[in-house]
């Protein structure tokens, strides 16, 4: 969309890139608010924008890459996995149960200070999320020729 030419570095997640950007072997990196917003609050890191299409709730005052790029919206989210063949009505109890707990005053306090956006959802709404971010990123993969090397 900007046409941005970034040179991908790979990591074995998280923990260990964000060492390398706080020792400033590499000059940028994407990650979740939760990942890098304690280093953003001690001053250790400076935040660029949201990837998201609307500002975060947790980091008003930093633009969102929507404002500035119309259509760009990438939207991280995490969910709860169980073994195919779990029955249905253990996988109905857990929601239930998660989606108490999500609902929580103090829980959601906590998770949104952290940078997350609590939304319980059903196993048929999330099953949707997956099938939407499989359809748009695999035209992204496909037009970018991008391989797994």
């Amino acid at each position: 969309m900007t046409n941005t030419k970034w040179v991908h570095v790979a990591y074995k997640g998280d923990s260990p890139a964000l060492v390398d950007l706080l020792g400033g072997q590499i000059q940028t990196m994407i990650a979740t608010a939760v990942v890098l917003g304690p280093h953003i609050t001690a001053g250790k890191l400076r935040a660029l924008a949201v990837t998201t299409k609307e500002r975060s709730a947790a980091m008003p005052d930093l633009p969102a890459i929507g404002e500035v790029v119309p259509g760009y919206a990438v939207d991280g989210w995490a969910g709860m996995w169980a073994p195919a063949g779990t029955p249905r009505e253990v996988i109905s109890r857990l929601n239930q149960s998660v989606a108490r707990i999500l609902r929580q005053p103090d829980v959601q306090e906590r998770l949104r200070v952290s940078g997350a956006a609590p939304t319980p959802s059903t196993p048929e709404a999330f099953a949707q999320v997956i099938a939407q971010d499989i359809a748009t990123w695999s035209k992204v993969v496909k037009a970018g020729n991008i391989r797994i090397e």
